[in-house]
């Protein structure tokens, strides 16, 4: 491919990007940037505002099955509470600008739909922008993360789960306070609490097809006085597997123990499940096609041995299409995800925009 030369343009939006970080489903500015870069700079790419999201565009020549790209655009929130680009969302959305500047260059045989999506951190983005998929009657999409670690501008991919499933899992238990010598006159949630973890952990130890993981984030019972037998108890689980099946019966069986343990010692029990994520699965025939684009560009692949623990939003689309998720390595030592030193590597924005090409034009 010959060199891009809005390359540096591109470089700017994702800088501009970088110094304008937004929570999830709150990119209001964001998306300005995006809409207004890509509005700016194309002439045929037609551009839909849906609130808190939008896509673009290319129409093609005849009839064949539309294929849609997609990027992220949230900001990571730290600790302090503030936003900041620790992801590379910047990234990812300035390629897809890029390669919407290509497309408005070139003739396509069929739509071209780019998705630029909030709210991916906290799960909620895809749910809301996959009802594209059969809206538009998409055959196929494609989407990828920078991923510190491997060699920069290495193709990562795996032949069916790429992330896992996940959910935070908050199990409050509601029971009674007592004083502390006279624990027999209240509830205490406590011991159920630590029957839930043991419960976990013996699932988790179990044999399973895939990996499936069980992290305890909090336990929150009672206080620092200590006259206080606690009336309840908050306990914070992160539940993750690799295969959706082994997930939800995971996830329902912990959710059922809970419930039955607080009935059994008279316990009022609230679950809920945050930040839920499905598992993202690929199709095989397109991880062949970003192969096949890959080893045509001389980009090196990779086939890492098992899928990555954390979650991505993108499982929405692939469970309404066949598509694919990669990586593209950012640097063997480059600083890792969600840590206060990263931030997006430039160098890989324009192999990601050729890969994009070559997968456009590459046939089944």
């Amino acid at each position: 491919m010959h060199k891009n030369s809005n390359l540096e343009l591109i470089k700017q939006l994702r800088k501009e990007l970088h110094n304008n970080p937004e929570s999830s489903m709150y990119e209001i500015n964001t998306k300005r940037i995006l809409m207004d870069f890509i509005q700016t700079h194309t002439k045929s790419i037609e551009l839909v505002d849906l609130d808190c999201w939008f896509y673009a565009v290319k129409k093609g020549n005849n009839h064949e099955t539309p294929i849609a790209f997609r990027a992220d655009y949230d900001a990571v929130t730290c600790a302090d509470g503030c936003y900041r680009h620790l992801c590379g969302h910047d990234g990812h959305s300035a390629v897809l600008a890029g390669f919407a500047l290509w497309l408005d260059t070139v003739p396509v045989e069929r739509d071209v739909y780019l998705i630029f999506q909030p709210g991916e951190e906290n799960g909620k983005g895809a749910a809301i922008c996959s009802s594209l998929i059969k809206n538009k009657n998409i055959g196929e999409i494609y989407g990828f993360h920078n991923i510190p670690g491997y060699e920069k501008g290495e193709i990562i991919l795996l032949d069916h789960t790429f992330a896992c499933a996940s959910t935070g899992l908050e199990i409050k238990l509601i029971g009674k306070q007592s004083h502390a010598a006279y624990p027999e006159n209240g509830n205490n949630p406590a011991t159920a609490i630590s029957e839930i973890i043991k419960y976990m952990n013996k699932m988790i130890s179990e044999p399973h097809k895939g990996s499936v993981l069980g992290t305890v984030i909090g336990i929150d019972v009672g206080s620092e006085s200590y006259g206080v037998s606690a009336g309840e108890g908050i306990l914070r689980l992160t539940l993750r597997a690799e295969y959706q099946d082994e997930y939800d019966e995971f996830v329902g069986k912990i959710e059922k123990k809970a419930e039955e343990l607080a009935h059994d010692i008279g316990l009022g029990c609230e679950i809920s499940r945050i930040e839920e994520f499905p598992a993202t699965i690929n199709d095989q025939s397109c991880v062949d096609k970003v192969c096949k684009a890959a080893h045509k560009l001389n980009q090196k692949t990779i086939y890492p041995a098992t899928p990555f623990r954390w979650s991505e939003d993108f499982g929405y689309y692939l469970q309404q299409t066949k598509g694919t998720f990669f990586g593209v390595g950012c640097g063997e030592n480059h600083a890792g995800l969600h840590t206060m030193e990263y931030e997006f590597e430039d160098d890989i924005i324009e192999p990601v925009i050729d890969l994009y090409k070559e997968i456009l034009y590459m046939k089944e």
